[in-house]
């Protein structure tokens, strides 16, 4: 088995490449083969791992995403439909939100990735671009587009671009009218302040939008907040941020959450989408869950103690 190093240069202020330089060595001291390749630019990712799964048919080989969520969903979509490659995750962007959704298997740690083992993993087809962590529209979306404005800031990191963006976007207008449908059930109109529909439970540096949601479960775990007055979201966003709407009496009567296969919502106007952390506009969507879509090098799960 081949062992890839996706460098992506822009991910973690610039750590990726010397992260997984390390990771390489590593895995070259335990006695396998390893390539690094620096991605040149969006896209470059998937073509190179489309590139040389062609080249060597037959042959496995994991690919590592060394960088963020963005990173990790690059090299899925090369991976997505493809036969003998396997998704590696080396945490070192700005959010890393996927793996927290594996407890007990710490992807920074290399003794534990040297040890890994494989699993198949849901993937999210969101508007015709695959998603490997969750997708969402409404507020946090429009946070997440604006995070970039205090990303550049010197010291922050993506978790706190993700806070300081919220007060940004908080005092713009807040909600949209929509039309919703999950899987063949019935349309239902909502006034919708966010929806989250999640393969992973966080997202935003830690927000646990989805906090139910496993990435191996064939689901979407769907999160729908209606449209609220500030001083509502200011008294639940950190419970929300905890990801309690699905056990407080209180939230559970004012948020829904469900699990779905498929969900479909059309907006009364343009709204911000966004796809693991990446944004663009559009005034409908569709996810669907693909089940067991890629296969998925997993750390190996940290030993408990007696």
């Amino acid at each position: 088995m081949r062992f890839h190093f996706l460098l992506n240069p822009a991910a973690g202020k610039g750590e990726a490449p010397r992260l997984g330089a390390r990771a390489a060595e590593a895995f070259r001291e335990g006695g396998w083969d390893c390539t690094l390749y620096t991605t040149a630019g969006p896209g470059d990712g998937a073509r190179y791992i489309r590139q040389e799964l062609a080249r060597r048919p037959g042959e496995e080989a994991v690919f590592f995403a060394c960088g963020g969520d963005g990173t990790v969903r690059e090299a899925a979509q090369g991976l997505r439909d493809q036969k003998g490659g396997i998704l590696g995750i080396l945490p070192c962007g700005s959010g890393n939100d996927l793996v927290k959704s594996f407890p007990g298997r710490d992807f920074g740690d290399l003794s534990a990735q040297l040890a890994g083992d494989v699993a198949p993993m849901d993937l999210i087809d969101f508007c015709g671009r695959t998603v490997v962590n969750l997708c969402n529209c409404g507020l946090d979306a429009d946070v997440a587009h604006n995070m970039p404005l205090f990303r550049r800031w010197p010291g922050v990191s993506g978790s706190m671009a993700y806070k300081l963006s919220i007060p940004y976007t908080f005092f713009r207008p807040l909600g949209k009218r929509a039309v919703v449908r999950l899987d063949d059930g019935p349309e239902e109109e909502r006034e919708l302040l966010l929806l989250v529909c999640g393969n992973g439970q966080y997202y935003g540096g830690g927000f646990r939008g989805a906090p139910l949601a496993r990435p191996d479960d064939g689901l979407l775990d769907v999160c729908m907040v209606p449209r609220l007055g500030r001083g509502k979201i200011l008294g639940i966003i950190g419970r929300y941020q905890k990801g309690r709407h699905v056990w407080d009496e209180d939230l559970r009567a004012l948020v829904t959450y469900r699990q779905a296969q498929r969900v479909e919502a059309r907006f009364e106007g343009p709204v911000t989408l966004c796809a693991d952390g990446e944004t663009f506009l559009g005034d409908r969507l569709t996810a669907r869950v693909l089940p067991g879509a890629v296969r998925l090098w997993r750390a190996a799960q940290a030993k408990h103690k007696v």
